[in-house]
This record gives structure tokens, C-alpha cells and sequence, in this order.
């Protein structure tokens, strides 16, 4: 692992999270509640709707669709470990 590291010129980096670091805790009943206290809704259809429109399409009217943007959210994947996987 070290030759390769000095052969790519790569600084290895260790990160760590916790629930406190995303605002989150566990609560009671093992479902995770933000710190505060207030319950983490799912609203799934609601994303689903607003993931299939265009960037730049207007959204519908109501509550939920105050303040976003339409289209799916920048995902970022990390899978370089698996470049160097042992198969």
C-alpha cells in the first residue's frame, strides 16, 4: 500500500461522522430524530415528483415544494477503493 501511494503521489485521508456531526440522534424508539427533537419526515412521493421534473420547470404549488429546485440532486459515489481491490 505504501509503494502505491508514493508511486501515485496520494495523501490518504480518515474521516469520521457521527449522527451529532448530521444533526441527528437516535431517539427512544430507535428511530433517528434531528437534535432538537422534532421527528425526520419521509416524503417520498413528494421527492419522486420533484427528482422527475427538469431543472428550470416550475414546481407545483404547496408546502413541501416551498424553497427547492426541481430535478434529482448532484450525487457523488466514492468507489475508488474498489480500483484497487483484491480479486
Amino acid at each position: 500500500m505504501n509503494n502505491m501511494n508514493e508511486y501515485f503521489n496520494v495523501k490518504t485521508v480518515q474521516v469520521t461522522q457521527s449522527l451529532s456531526d448530521l444533526g441527528l440522534k437516535l431517539g427512544s424508539d430507535g428511530k433517528l430524530v434531528r437534535l432538537d427533537g422534532s421527528r425526520i419526515k419521509s416524503n417520498a412521493a413528494f421527492k419522486e415528483w420533484l427528482y422527475k421534473l427538469k431543472a428550470g420547470e416550475r414546481l407545483p404549488r404547496g408546502r413541501y415544494f416551498k424553497n427547492k429546485r426541481p430535478g434529482k440532486p448532484l450525487m457523488i459515489l466514492d468507489e475508488f477503493h474498489s480500483m484497487f481491490a483484491d480479486k
